[in-house]
């Protein structure tokens, strides 16, 4: 599929755009913003150490069974790196079905080609069993059942706040707070409208209902009506949803340009999302993205179904480091890969695992010291206290939270004391998790 054939790709899922409150129809170069943010979501609690904590198959001491149904022996690492990952997949399981050429490939291709740029972070408390309520958690920092934005949405809120796309989210936690507008998956053919609201055959630059200069008096017409509502509403929320009103009704020219950067052959899946995702940062159309896998609530099968969902998550997260490399952002991006939590550390009767509030994260990129594993679990997978000067394991430390995390991640953003950012406080120590 090229890029002609673009809006071809999205007619599963389509796209749908609104804007907040002071749009400008001129778009930002990637240039003009010194950091973007991608957050990862891996839907339906993934199990890290079938990942990036592996434990093996050592019996617990509780009767329960192994953590892991592969070797402790087995366990991969990478060279000079206290990285490690799982073996996946291990040539002693009985089940030999598994697609084992794209999943070792896949793994050790990722960790050993990123392990300079990657830092993992176990041990992180959720302190929930709950759907909803990890993935609200893991992503805003702020455990409230309220309306808390994601980090996503208030990092573009605070870098962005007038850009056509500054959010663009395919799922996951993407709350709000009324702070910025998403750009959230449509229809194919609102996304064609956007790009060429002009045009009554989107193909054809000629197929136009009124000719450039009528159409040019009509924007002016609907952009004077749109300010005469707006100095006229007295409340922001009104002035903010006239704006996206105006917004939807007039289109952006400018997102023909994140077609642009868009590759020749484009993917589906996880691929597609980060290929959309990076054109969009590229074109300055967009300055944080959520992408998102599934497949991973587990409950049955579990060491097939979540090699499969890993493998898709993992060369996911490969293409879009390719995507950033090719489009030359990939050193301003900084990327984190999470979940609504953990899987527990032994097996249920279906072979399968369920709940457990203890996960981990990937943090990839700039801000991030690569090279480097903080946060700890214990050989039954529960959170160890840290050092919180090391974050490595230490009985007179403190847990890692999702709270430290998003402290750490507003202050790598330059976000912390913006008045967007006081109206949701964390309430926690800071802690240097990304180390930079």
């Amino acid at each position: 599929m090229n890029r002609r054939d673009f809006v071809k790709l999205l007619g599963a899922s389509g796209l749908a755009v609104s804007a907040p409150y002071g749009l400008s129809s001129k778009a930002f170069g990637a240039g003009d913003v010194s950091q973007l943010f991608v957050m990862v979501h891996a839907a339906g609690g993934w199990d890290p150490t079938s990942l990036c904590d592996p434990k093996g198959n050592a019996e617990r001491s509780d009767g329960k069974g192994p953590v892991n149904h592969f070797l402790a022996e087995n366990i991969l690492s990478v060279g000079g790196s206290p990285i490690k990952y799982a073996p996946f997949p291990d040539p002693t399981l009985a089940d030999n079905t598994l697609r084992t050429d794209m999943a070792l490939s896949s793994f050790d291709a990722f960790f050993n080609t990123y392990a300079s740029d990657l830092r993992i972070i176990n041990g992180i408390d959720t302190n929930t069993n709950s759907h909803e309520g990890g993935t609200r958690y893991v992503w805003s920092g702020i455990p409230e059942n309220k309306r808390q934005p994601a980090f996503a949405a208030l990092v573009a809120s605070i870098y962005a706040p007038s850009k056509a796309m500054a959010f663009m989210s395919n799922g996951g936690y993407d709350e709000t707070a009324s702070l910025v507008a998403p750009t959230r998956a449509g229809s194919a053919s609102s996304f064609q409208r956007l790009t060429y609201p002009n045009r009554y055959d989107v193909n054809n630059e000629n197929a136009l209902y009124l000719n450039n200069d009528v159409m040019a008096r009509v924007e002016q017409a609907k952009l004077e009506r749109k300010n005469r509502l707006i100095q006229s509403a007295t409340l922001p929320q009104r002035r903010r949803s006239v704006s996206q009103l105006f917004t939807v009704s007039m289109g952006d020219n400018n997102l023909d340009s994140l077609i642009s950067y868009l590759p020749e052959s484009l993917s589906g899946g996880m691929r597609g999302q980060a290929e959309m995702a990076v054109a969009a940062f590229k074109s300055g159309l967009a300055v944080s993205a959520n992408l998102v896998s599934g497949g991973f609530d587990t409950h049955g099968t579990h060491d097939r179904n979540q090699l499969f969902s890993l493998t898709r998550l993992i060369d996911g997260v490969g293409h879009l480091m390719q995507e950033l490399e090719r489009l030359g952002i990939r050193d301003k991006t900084t990327v984190l890969v999470s979940s609504d939590f953990g899987r527990t550390p032994y097996y249920n009767g279906g072979n399968g695992k369920d709940h457990w509030p203890v996960t981990s994260m990937l943090a990839l990129g700039k801000g991030v010291v690569g090279n480097s594993v903080v946060g700890a679990t214990d050989a039954n997978v529960n959170a160890l206290p840290v050092n919180t000067t090391t974050l490595q394991a230490d009985a007179n430390g403190t847990k890692i939270t999702p709270q430290h995390i998003h402290t750490a991640l507003r202050q790598m953003a330059g976000i912390s004391g913006h008045e967007n950012s006081r109206q949701f406080p964390l309430e926690n120590s800071s802690l240097n998790i990304f180390g930079a």
